[in-house]
């Protein structure tokens, strides 16, 4: 038994925030289950469907704190972990579902090395091409990664992308990043290390995270045997088929704020993965056809970074 079971406090607290989630949120809670020693939050950031009543109605134990508006990723999971009294805390999308036996499996890690950060391996639906975890976004690592070369990584690390792909992980792997759709870490690396930033409204924020994690001395690890999955973009609030290019734009400023060597450098990353993106455009449009969603959403990703350049 922890110490914090002596104490009647819960050991492992999980966050999630939610955004009009309510198509989602219902099944991350039921995998969750009801185990009394994890304490699960909900941070609602001004939902306009049906998400806090269901949470409320379904899962009475769930501590539900409105945040009285949209005040974005970063910004609700600080005040849920601020809400939280676990001595571990699991930050998890509501479109994430993770079972219980992973999260004892990450919990148990956390329990042996309580310095690090540890993340499962998340399942994306198919064909699933790529992790949520893998290196830090320099241009090296964007350019392996677009230009297929990262496709040789499972025999040379030095070819690996910001991505890892799915057969390069086959045991616990020190990754520099790992998404913030399922992370979990003791509560003293969170108050270390501050939280996470609220520079931007949503995305970024775990690689910027995991960066200064790292140059704190606490290892990220990527643990295969604990799995989760993760329907990507399912729980944003928009399912009006707008494009929504703030991932790419934020991990320029990322890169540009925390990896560049000057505007030069940053210009150079931008000029990759403008490239990229464009060539996954065109690949898309010949295989799917020019007016495909894949094809679109490529497009208007290169697109925003050419426009937007530094």
């Amino acid at each position: 038994m922890s110490e914090a079971d002596h104490e009647g406090l819960p050991e492992l607290s999980v966050v999630l925030v939610t955004y009009n989630s309510a198509h989602v949120v219902g099944a991350a809670l039921d995998g969750l289950g009801t185990d009394p020693s994890i304490e699960i939050v909900v941070v609602d950031n001004g939902s306009s469907d049906e998400t806090v009543q269901l949470v409320r109605q379904a899962h009475p134990h769930v501590l539900v704190v409105e945040s009285g508006g949209n005040l974005g990723f970063a910004k609700g999971v600080n005040l849920g972990v601020e809400r939280s009294r676990g001595s571990f805390v699991m930050l998890l999308n509501p479109d994430a579902i993770i079972s219980s036996t992973s999260v004892t499996l990450l919990l148990d890690a956390a329990r042996r090395d309580p310095d690090s950060v540890f993340a499962p391996f998340i399942e994306q639906p198919a064909p699933q091409r790529i992790l949520s975890a893998g290196w830090m976004p320099t241009t090296w690592r964007m350019l392996t990664h677009y230009s297929g070369l990262s496709r040789l990584g499972r025999s040379a690390q030095w070819a690996q992308g910001h991505y890892l792909l799915p057969d390069q992980v086959t045991k616990p792997t020190n990754v520099e990043w790992a998404t913030g759709a399922c992370l979990l870490f003791s509560r003293a690396v969170w108050v270390r290390l501050g939280g996470l930033s609220e520079r931007w409204f949503m995305y970024a924020e775990d690689v910027e995270f995991c960066f200064r994690a790292r140059r704190s001395g606490h290892d990220i690890w990527l643990l295969p045997e604990a799995r989760a999955e993760h329907m990507v973009g399912a729980s944003d609030g928009h399912r009006d088929g707008t494009v929504n290019s703030a991932w790419v734009l934020n991990l320029r400023e990322f890169h540009a704020s925390s990896l560049a060597h000057g505007r030069a450098s940053t210009q150079r990353w931008t000029a990759v993965v403008a490239a990229g993106l464009a060539s996954r455009a065109v690949l898309a449009a010949l295989l799917k056809g020019p007016r495909s969603e894949s094809a679109r959403r490529f497009a208007a990703y290169s697109t925003a970074l050419v426009r937007s350049r530094r």
